[in-house]
């Protein structure tokens, strides 16, 4: 049995199979199956992820406010668009489902005629949460299966990092590091790029990475950004993640975001634990607006999760708390997860919220009433 500082033997197996029968492989395959390989990769084996136990925190795992304020965030959208009798609301990469079913329970409890008017879709390769019955949510694969034209808000947490990436070196000209494999296991190998978007990728930016600079590229969130556009006919794209904008993330100096988890720790060591380690890297959110722009997607709004969650309200949520004593723990207990989700330095700075519209005059969200950042991207 291979070691589990390896990964997962047979994951291993399908991935050295790959890659000797092409001599090499792109870092994007790689992750693409270190990750989303069926009942083996990291993302699609019944492992936990989440929480405690898992191998990180969510903002969902911190504070049930998180799903309050995006509940409120949502009411107002509903009635930026007129109140229709449909609001449709798509969780992509919605995991367990948590956010989707705080945020439907906050909406019954708070807005109960929004409620009469939202319609969940979770959309995940793995669908933990498939097997609870909510008439109020409906359970898809893969965001194909929801028609076109909605009218309502599509969501991801903490998705595009997870995409797929290709990385990138300067050197004399662009070139891309591949995974290969030798007798000592797998190993980077530069090559000639892959793909010219490669290329067309920072030529839009503008940016010109320093010599012996490495980065990734992410062509799959590209790709997602656009079907995601087509989907919505009038409504709203909420984009939670780490991440920044394109000048900050490729900046001189800068090499790559690659980052691995597992059990609370982190490390930028791909080739290791495959299978049981999370792969991300960060979004870069100014691609995101530009090519969303191509599919009819304007910049709402872009800012840190701390501005967003104080534009919202969050100091309401806040419970009184006169006295040290057992009568309050539950108090203190709310009060620390909010402090969780707003802290400097933490949560509330590496999280950045990018909010797109289609179909919508310049919406005025409250999310970005304390600071809107989005001229920085």
């Amino acid at each position: 049995m291979v070691d589990s500082i390896l990964g997962h033997p047979d994951l291993i197996s399908e991935i050295k199979r790959q890659v000797q029968q092409k001599g090499r492989i792109t870092f994007a395959e790689f992750m693409d199956k270190a990750l989303y390989w069926p009942q083996t990769g990291y993302y699609a084996s019944d492992r936990v992820r989440w929480g405690k136990e898992g191998d990180y925190l969510t903002s969902i795992d911190v504070s049930p406010v998180f799903g309050r304020l995006f509940a409120s965030q949502l009411n107002q959208m509903w009635q930026i668009l007129g109140e229709p009798s449909q609001f449709t609301v798509v969780e992509v990469g919605a995991g367990r489902g948590d956010l989707s079913s705080q945020i439907e329970g906050a909406i019954k409890g708070l807005f109960p005629h929004f409620y009469k008017a939202v319609d969940f879709k979770l959309v995940d390769v793995n669908l933990v949460s498939a097997e609870k019955a909510n008439k109020k949510i409906s359970y898809h694969s893969t965001i194909k299966e929801i028609k076109p034209h909605i009218a309502g808000c599509i969501i991801s947490n903490e998705l595009v990092d997870a995409f797929p990436v290709h990385r990138v070196i300067q050197l004399d000209e662009l070139k891309e590091i591949y995974v290969g494999y030798s007798d000592n296991g797998f190993v980077e190998i530069i090559a000639e790029l892959s793909n010219r978007n490669l290329s067309d990728y920072f030529d839009r930016l503008g940016i010109r990475l320093g010599y012996g600079q490495k980065a990734e590229v992410n062509l799959h969130a590209m790709d997602w950004i656009k079907s995601v556009g087509a989907l919505l006919d009038k409504g709203f794209v909420i984009t939670i993640d780490y991440g920044l904008p394109a000048k900050e993330l490729f900046q001189h100096g800068r090499n790559g975001s690659l980052q691995c988890y597992y059990k609370h720790t982190m490390n930028d060591n791909p080739l290791q634990r495959i299978g049981y380690q999370d792969i991300t890297a960060k979004v870069d959110f100014t691609s995101l607006a530009l090519v969303g722009k191509d599919v009819g997607l304007e910049v709402a709004g872009w800012t840190t999760q701390f501005y967003f969650l104080m534009g919202i309200g969050v100091f309401e949520e806040l419970k009184e708390v006169r006295e040290l004593d057992i009568n309050n723990l539950d108090a203190f207990k709310w009060n620390q997860g909010i402090k969780e989700l707003m802290m400097p330095g933490g949560m509330g700075d590496d999280f950045k919220i990018l909010i797109q519209h289609k179909g919508v005059e310049k919406p005025l969200l409250k999310g970005f009433a304390f600071k809107d950042l989005k001229y920085t991207l």
